[in-house]
């Protein structure tokens, strides 16, 4: 959360939530079974290091952005207001 808060020069806190929570909040606008999908999923990536590929680099044909430079060239879209929700 570094980079973004550094990108608005303020400092951003994270609080996780429970899987309960999660589907309490996504009621509605996903079936259940994604849901349940992306909870089992996030579940078996704790813990393991992030897979790294060159597919950006491939498509672009040139070094992806890092987090903080893309949080620092889209900082006006973290205290614009509520976006319109796209289906």
């Amino acid at each position: 959360m570094s980079a973004i808060g550094d990108a608005l020069g303020r400092r951003i806190t994270f609080e996780e939530m429970t899987p309960d929570e999660f589907r309490s909040l996504s009621e509605g606008t996903a079936p259940d079974s994604v849901i349940d999908m992306l909870l089992a999923a996030w579940n078996a990536a704790v813990g393991q290091p992030a897979y790294v590929t060159t597919t950006v680099a491939d498509i672009l044909g040139r070094a992806p952005r890092s987090l903080r430079q893309w949080a620092a060239d889209h900082a006006a879209a973290f205290t614009e207001g509520p976006q319109t929700r796209r289906p």
